[in-house]
């Protein structure tokens, strides 16, 4: 490793404590030893992303480890906006995009816990305006459009088998994908209701309960629960996790970090003529992406908070989320998450659609997947059920994991659109050799 970069674990152990004495820190901290990891070993985190960052193919990145509520990890490096800024550090807020999912998956077990919901009730019964839904096979409207086998059920918006999709500027499939982008489906700058009513005329793509098709389908989750609760999805996720769990800087507006200018910028792949950055300081660091040209600013202009994919979070804090699920619903002895809700949410709920259902849209890196509650479930092999973590991403080079041996977690952040470097397999493999 060049030497000019290298940070020894003492250091890094240093830097984390300075950290941790800081107002909003929350989580203790302990050496990785004492945690039961190899620091040696785990510094090779570094030997991964430093290259990217050196390269000039990430802005920024912050990863921290935790187990049992203490962090035992930081690999931090980078300004929030590469021509000056600040350092990020673990309270940056990112926008985690789909990482957004699974706390929303979270506060849907929670309300089929309490009673108030069922992995049954269909979309129409709360709300009708999905009552004549067709569907275009394969999302072509070329084929004869097919009426509904059965309506749509809460377990297949959360497994992504309901037959909506995305645009295909995420990941979607065919004419459909194309009239998603066209019209703005489920856009922030409309109204909740105004965009349930525009997705109503868009057929799908697969009947519901077919196959998997990563879609909008938490965004009306996220209606449901709100119909249910009577309140909207931030206030929700506020009283269930953020605020229970001392969460100082994750929402879905800038009023809801506490420090409103610790925000990482954003940052893209160059197109349309628009040209890398390049190098722009006596640094080494040639940007390979393209700049936007403002601060980002969390949750402006919307209308309504996206289920699907509009938190914005630090490290630190959706690593308590992650730490949460890591302890089966437990969060310093007061119970968030039943740990019944836990072991649904990261239970296989398609087991009829295989492990080569996923590869299909996420391609090597859904290799030995299963899928929960808004979670994927990385399996040690084809021929055993062994988990070997749980995890989700989010479209800016965002990730988070959870380890069901010990209850570990990671989160990994940057902010980098699109998605292009997905290490979540190299990071969680340089954990599990380190660990004693």
């Amino acid at each position: 490793m060049n030497r000019k970069n290298f940070l020894s674990t003492a250091t890094l152990f240093l830097i984390s404590i300075l950290f941790a004495c800081s107002p909003m820190a929350s989580m203790d901290l302990v050496s990785p030893a004492d945690a039961g990891y190899d620091a040696k070993k785990l510094n090779e985190i570094k030997d991964v992303l430093d290259p990217l960052y050196e390269d000039g193919r990430i802005p920024n990145y912050v990863v921290l480890l935790a187990k049992d509520e203490k962090i035992f990890y930081s690999a931090i490096r980078g300004n929030t906006n590469v021509n000056g800024g600040r350092p990020v550090d673990k309270e940056t807020a990112y926008m985690v995009a789909s990482m957004t999912k699974p706390i929303v998956s979270a506060a849907v077990f929670s309300l089929i816990e309490e009673g108030k919901l069922s992995l049954d009730d269909t979309l129409n019964s709360f709300f009708p305006v999905f009552d004549d839904l067709f569907v275009a096979p394969g999302g072509s409207f070329d084929s004869a459009f097919e009426e509904l086998e059965r309506e749509i059920t809460v377990l297949d918006l959360i497994t992504h088998t309901s037959g909506f999709t995305y645009g295909e500027s995420i990941i979607g499939l065919g004419d459909v994908a194309k009239q998603y982008d066209e019209i703005g489906v489920m856009s922030s700058e409309r109204s909740l209701n105004e965009n349930l009513e525009i997705l109503s005329e868009v057929p799908l793509i697969a009947q519901p309960g077919t196959t998997f098709n990563y879609s909008i389908g938490l965004d009306l989750l996220a209606a449901i629960i709100e119909k249910i609760e009577g309140k909207r999805l931030g206030d929700i996720l506020k009283e269930r996790f953020f605020e229970p769990m001392d969460m100082k800087n994750i929402g879905f507006g800038k009023e809801d970090f506490s420090d409103g200018d610790n925000i990482a910028w954003l940052y893209g792949a160059p197109q349309n003529g628009v040209k890398p950055i390049g190098k722009i300081k006596d640094d080494g660091i040639s940007w390979k992406f393209a700049g936007l040209p403002f601060a980002p600013q969390p949750g402006l202009n919307r209308q309504f908070d996206s289920g699907g994919g509009g938190l914005w979070s630090s490290a630190e804090d959706y690593l308590k989320f992650a730490s949460l699920l890591g302890a089966k619903g437990l969060w310093k002895g007061e119970r968030i998450l039943g740990e019944e809700t836990v072991k649904k949410q990261t239970t296989n709920l398609v087991p009829g659609l295989g492990l080569k259902a996923f590869e299909a849209q996420f391609g090597n890196a859904a290799s030995m997947m299963a899928f929960g509650g808004g979670l994927g479930i990385k399996k040690e092999s084809e021929s055993t059920d062994a988990v070997d973590y749980y995890f989700w991403g989010g479209a800016l080079n965002t990730s988070f994991w959870v380890d069901p041996i010990d209850g570990s977690a990671g989160v990994f952040l940057t902010h980098h659109f699109p998605g292009q470097y997905n290490v979540n397999d190299e990071l969680e493999q340089i954990i599990d050799d380190a660990r004693f």
